[in-house]
């Protein structure tokens, strides 16, 4: 019987299993599909310094944030959405919560990217106040 060869075990080379221990186990579970899709479109070298998990375009979705853009993408079967938004002057980010969840708005001429259902509502806060600052500088 064939089998399979034995891969190199567990990698993490763009950090995106750090940032995804952030968050809480129940949002972990719920977009671990997402965060896959958000894994084999990162750039070769590029480093996750943010993630959070949410719901996108209507399906369970995750947002990271590395040095120079946010990956947004679901896990919608199929067909995933994967949106690339580049940290440069003029994107706007907008962040609601209550006492539940939060939401974020990201917009720039006109046109506007909204993820909802975000339950670990400080990393929804730690991106916002980092994409501010690099969109800033």
């Amino acid at each position: 019987m064939p089998t399979a060869a034995a891969g190199p075990g567990v990698t993490d080379p763009h950090s995106l299993g750090v940032a995804v221990e952030r968050m809480s186990a129940e949002t972990r579970a719920a977009v671990a599909a997402a965060v896959a899709v958000v894994a084999v479109s990162l750039d070769e070298g590029e480093v996750v310094q943010c993630a959070v998990g949410c719901r996108f375009r209507g399906a369970d979705g995750a947002v990271v944030l590395t040095e120079h853009r946010l990956l947004v993408a679901n896990a919608r079967p199929f067909e995933p959405d994967v949106v690339t938004i580049g940290l440069e002057p003029g994107l706007g980010v907008q962040g609601w919560q209550d006492g539940q969840a939060a939401a974020l708005v990201f917009e720039r001429n006109g046109h506007e990217l909204v993820v909802d259902r975000i339950i670990d509502r400080d990393l929804a806060r730690e991106l916002t106040t980092e994409v501010r600052r690099r969109v800033e500088c």
